[in-house]
């Protein structure tokens, strides 16, 4: 879920969303600095399929995804496998395949194995390889799980968001805690030993303790991997309409600060890692896909609206899947548009993303990856959130400290 991103603190995936790279500028030029252009020698370990069909929109969503569609979903499986078989591969096969929405397992689990199929056959899985599926409670059963499972994919990631029936009206989402706990068995029934949940936090009406009730349902579970989401109102949603109209009685800051610290503590205690900003995950299953992308590395992406990035490229597929169909079936594509990267805004983005791991940007990467020490090009815009304590920087990481992580839009800004 991606927000706003206009105030300081701002924890879940919505940080950091008012990075526009066409404002950042190129050091190429500049003397006494290689250019450190992304290099295209990167290849591309990652893939992501973008399935963007639903059964209702929710109330916070604007992700690019559709209810009502069901007439197209064979014609655009179909156009995702064109898509697929046309694109270049490197030689170098894929480490992890993403499958998400919208609701991907509102498709048949015959049709998303069809797709994993594509994509095995152009690109080639290496051993190991992660497969993940974005599923919400109410559109997964048995049989179909267990064909998705024996199709090769590895990985869950549940929508469940909370544990409170009410909440979960609230928020317009056609499953209930019940469904969450049965789709997360029928999981572990089929075969899934790596599973993830998503909460919300944040959310209208919550209080603490029914967030912290959320938490002891999820920890009951034992999942292997637990995603925290701030709520982020977005303009078009129900929520932003009602907030518009003074009608959305959301938790105050304090509060959103006490349930995003009381999830960290109570996941710590129970032996999660905290690897990023809205991450937790048992030891061995963070999840390696998203990785990618908060190291800023290439992928491809497929799919009405997915982004990908290859060879310094970054493009983006038309949105409505009416369109991503017609173009996929003239044409083999359906990208609506691209940019070549700047170093400028390759090294931005590196450092924009990396600050979201707990661990921060490596330096010594860096320095493979760009040819220019870090301090080099950003020793100015260092200094001040330094300083402040915000920031910590040793001779093989720069990340952010406790306090620089709740302000992490500021601190993020410095570098931009």
């Amino acid at each position: 879920m991606l927000g706003a991103g206009c105030r300081c603190f701002k924890i879940g995936v919505s940080v950091f969303r008012d990075f526009n790279p066409e404002t950042s500028g190129d050091i190429s030029a500049e003397p006494g600095f290689p250019n450190p252009a992304l290099s295209a020698s990167i290849l591309p370990r990652a893939a992501y399929i973008h399935i963007p069909f639903c059964r209702a929109k929710c109330c916070y969503c604007d992700f690019n995804s559709y209810p009502g569609l069901e007439h197209l979903f064979e014609d655009y499986v179909e156009s995702l496998i064109l898509e697929i078989g046309v694109a270049e591969p490197t030689g170098a096969p894929l480490e992890s395949v993403y499958f998400g929405g919208g609701t991907p397992t509102i498709l048949p689990a015959s049709a998303l194995a069809r797709i994993l199929d594509a994509v095995r056959d152009r690109f080639g899985l290496a051993g190991g390889a992660e497969i993940t599926v974005e599923a919400n409670p109410g559109t997964v059963d048995a049989p179909g799980l267990a064909l998705l499972r024996a199709a090769g994919f590895n990985r869950l990631s549940i929508g469940v968001q909370s544990f409170d029936d009410r909440v979960l009206s609230r928020l317009g989402r056609v499953h209930t805690s019940g469904q969450a706990r049965d789709g997360f068995r029928l999981g572990r029934d089929a075969g899934f030993e790596n599973i993830g949940i998503d909460l919300m936090y944040g959310l209208p009406g919550q209080s603490v303790s029914e967030w912290e009730r959320t938490l002891e349902s999820a920890l009951g579970l034992a999942p292997e991997h637990v995603s925290l989401y701030e709520l982020s109102i977005e303009e078009g949603t129900v929520f932003g309409n009602l907030r518009r109209a003074s009608l959305l009685d959301l938790p105050d800051e304090d509060a959103q600060i006490e349930m995003y610290l009381t999830a960290i503590n109570a996941l710590a205690a129970a032996g999660y890692e905290h690897y990023e900003m809205s991450n937790l995950a048992l030891p061995g299953r963070r999840s390696r896909h998203n990785q990618t992308y908060w190291r800023n590395e290439p992928y491809f992406g497929f799919g009405a609206g997915a982004s990908g990035c290859v060879a310094g490229v970054r493009y983006t597929n038309l949105r409505r899947p009416e369109d991503y169909i017609e173009s996929t079936r003239a044409t083999g594509s359906a990208v609506e548009s691209s940019e070549a990267l700047t170093g400028r805004q390759a090294m931005g983005e590196t450092i924009m993303l990396g600050l979201r791991m707990i661990e921060g940007v490596d330096l010594g990467a860096f320095r493979e990856r760009f040819g220019v020490e870090l301090a080099e090009v950003y020793g100015r815009e260092l200094g001040e959130p330094a300083a402040r304590g915000l920031v910590e920087l040793t001779e093989t990481r720069l990340r952010l400290s406790e306090a620089g992580l709740l302000i992490a839009n500021e601190v993020a800004a410095e570098f931009l």
